[in-house]
């Protein structure tokens, strides 16, 4: 990760650089979309007007993950990028990943070691190698199950300046690459910023435990969060509250739960096991209370019948309306 190319400029791009600058022999450039977003264009001036990025945490606990770090280079868009790196950062989202690869100069992609997708989706990795071995390339592909915690900008008019709220107690990572050297260095990293990470057999076996491909369909593609979306409410609305304040009813986790068992059917003929939906919830993401959700019910839930199985999702998105702790 000697030299590395972070793509992308929002507030998860900027806290991963200040990660990988606390590496020694490290040297990072980062590449936005300056020409066509007015946000990456506010991000851009901000850092040239003060020199520097800066990320705050809200607990004491992840003070490792603070710091303020200077980029070597700050391309305005893709097609700008020159010179070789042996890391490609995509802090980005999954449907950019092609695109950007393609745009990239081809003598840059030709000098990659290590391409690290930060967020994918299902399969976000096959795409990635179907390119590099349309281009005859040799580059290791690494997949996260997500991003590692809450970054976002506080204020508006110093956009680069960010707050990392929370940070996720597990993350999973997977190679196409066995006994790869270069997850090893990942692990090592991780430990020093006290995240347990659990290296998995392949990318898909990473992916597969990303929340967002069980919870994030349910909770969006519906009438109220659409209408919310597209048409705008006369008063505030929330994506995690039940209706009327947001779009979760017996209805919408009752179709959240068919998709996660489609989901399964999916990962079933993949060969990759199984997710415990509610114990991905509650473990690895939100907790709450043992006085809500009882250990035994935890840890048995894909066992249990369809209506108790649907009683426990909706429990647990109530039991999350408040501070648990």
């Amino acid at each position: 990760m000697s030299n590395t190319l972070i793509v992308g400029s929002g507030p998860v791009a900027i806290q991963l650089a200040q990660i990988c600058s606390q590496m020694a022999h490290q040297t990072i450039d980062m590449v936005s979309r300056v020409k066509t977003s007015a946000r990456s264009q506010r991000v851009y001036n901000a850092y040239q007007r003060d020199g520097y990025f800066k990320v705050t945490t809200q607990n004491a606990a992840h003070q490792q993950l603070s710091g303020e770090f200077k980029l070597r280079q700050f391309y305005k868009d893709i097609q700008e990028v020159s010179g070789t790196y042996n890391t490609l950062i995509m802090a980005c989202t999954a449907d950019a990943y092609r695109s950007i690869l393609d745009r990239l100069a081809k003598a840059t992609v030709e000098c990659l070691k290590h391409i690290v997708l930060v967020s994918p989706t299902l399969g976000s990795h096959m795409v990635i190698e179907q390119l590099l071995s349309e281009l005859n390339l040799d580059v290791e592909v690494v997949s996260f199950s997500t991003y590692l915690g809450d970054t976002r900008v506080v204020d508006t008019t110093q956009p680069h300046q960010v707050l990392t709220s929370g940070v996720k107690s597990k993350l999973y990572v997977g190679s196409t690459r066995t006994d790869s050297r270069f997850i090893d260095r990942i692990c090592v990293l991780f430990r020093h910023l006290n995240i347990q990470i659990a290296v998995m057999d392949t990318p898909l076996h990473a992916e597969v435990h990303n929340s967002s491909l069980y919870v994030h369909p349910a909770l969006f593609m519906n009438d109220f969060s659409l209408q919310a979306v597209f048409k705008g409410t006369t008063v505030p609305v929330y994506v995690y509250k039940l209706f009327p304040e947001g779009p979760i009813t017996m209805k919408l986790i009752r179709e959240m739960r068919q998709m996660w068992v489609e989901m399964m059917k999916i990962l079933n003929k993949l060969r990759v096991p199984s997710v415990n939906l509610l114990k991905f919830m509650v473990k690895e993401n939100y907790p709450v209370r043992p006085e809500t959700l009882s250990e035994q019910e935890i840890n048995q839930f894909e066992d249990l019948p369809a209506i108790h199985q649907e009683y426990l999702l909706y429990v647990r998105y109530t039991a999350i309306l408040i501070d648990p702790f």
